[in-house]
């Protein structure tokens, strides 16, 4: 079974709905999988022995979120008939890196003995939501893409930021330019241009501020982050923000879930909000309580945190103890509470979640 075919089966189970744009990446898919299945047939044949490992062009899907990009990789992935592929979230690859390299300390080049692993093991890659955020990853994922590929291993990656962007503005950046140039040669670059966000009909028909902060309320707000991370594991370990730890209940790619205490008790500061903004597309954040007057600090949290947020436009999903007007109705910051109450209310509207980032 093709890509295309497979994507087909899906349209005719009424499964997804056929998207043009969609369809133009399957056709190409299906070329990479039929040169994929033409280069093992060589690999399995006596000439494997004087022939160096042909490297496949990949493809490197990007575009905006909730347009299907995973699922366009995973199709491919489904009908790849051989065992040697591997299918992962990018952090929790570059985890298992990590924890190579420290099984590996004292040997020579560990970056490229990982890599020729690798490719003993995987003719095909698939990495889902690539982003670098992290400088230590920045610094070997040149030697580890460079390995990979002169091994012969064919990367098919999603990401929301396009290979010139990637690491845009992190310190060293001038290191980690071969990365990019290794991915634009081995991989299609194809940018996705459908606006459709099938992830957010599923918001915008079960909403995004649930009350009160009841069992129901949780099982919908599982259901909707279970959704925006289209399947991939969340990971559910302690962030680093600005230099500080903040408990998480979840997070999966450009999507978090706090706990309101993480996020609106001192010592956080509107420095972390901004943080946040840059790393997420979708907070969720759920027991938001009734804030009583003398909670000064909390609510003035509250409200930079409604600011920045609104400014950067991310994505809100809500459970709280009570209606918006209702969660600070008495206490000396009404007028600014005010103001972010209707941001709230904006936030919980369609033309917003469609005009977020």
């Amino acid at each position: 079974m093709t890509p295309l075919k497979y994507y087909q089966e899906q349209v005719e189970n009424g499964a997804i709905i056929p998207d043009d744009a969609q369809l133009s990446v399957l056709h190409e898919l299906d070329i990479t999988h039929r040169e994929l299945l033409r280069e093992r047939k060589h690999r399995s044949s006596i000439t494997a022995m004087i022939r160096k490992p042909k490297t496949v062009q990949g493809m490197y899907l990007c575009g905006g979120v909730g347009i299907g990009k995973t699922f366009m990789m995973d199709c491919f992935y489904q009908s790849i008939p051989f065992p040697e592929k591997l299918r992962m979230h990018f952090h929790a690859f570059m985890r298992m890196i990590h924890r190579e390299l420290k099984l590996k300390q004292g040997k020579k080049n560990p970056v490229k003995l990982i890599a020729a692993e690798l490719a003993k093991k995987y003719m095909v890659i698939c990495f889902d939501e690539f982003i670098v955020n992290d400088i230590t990853d920045a610094m070997l994922l040149a030697r580890l893409l460079d390995g990979l590929f002169a091994n012969g291993v064919t990367l098919i990656a999603t990401s929301n930021i396009m290979p010139d962007n990637l690491y845009k503005r992190g310190l060293q950046r001038d290191q980690f330019i071969p990365a990019i140039e290794l991915i634009k040669k081995h991989t299609h670059v194809i940018s996705i241009e459908t606006t459709t966000d099938y992830r957010l009909r599923h918001l915008n028909h079960a909403g995004v501020f649930y009350v009160p902060n009841d069992a129901e309320a949780m099982a919908e707000m599982e259901k909707s982050f279970a959704l925006l991370a289209q399947g991939n594991e969340p990971l559910e370990m302690p962030i680093e923000i600005c230099g500080r730890i903040i408990k998480i209940k979840k997070v999966s790619g450009d999507i978090v879930w706090f706990d309101f205490n993480s996020l609106c008790k001192p010592p956080r500061s509107q420095q972390d909000y901004l943080a946040i903004s840059e790393n997420f597309n979708t907070v969720f954040i759920s027991d938001i309580p009734i804030i009583t007057a003398n909670q000064n600090d909390t609510i003035s949290l509250f409200i930079r945190l409604i600011d920045v947020f609104y400014d950067a436009h991310v994505r809100l999903v809500l459970s709280a103890e009570g209606e918006v007007e209702e969660l600070y109705a008495n206490g000396r910051m009404q007028f600014e509470y005010a103001r972010a109450c209707s941001r709230l209310r904006e936030m919980q509207s369609s033309h917003y979640f469609y005009k977020s980032k």
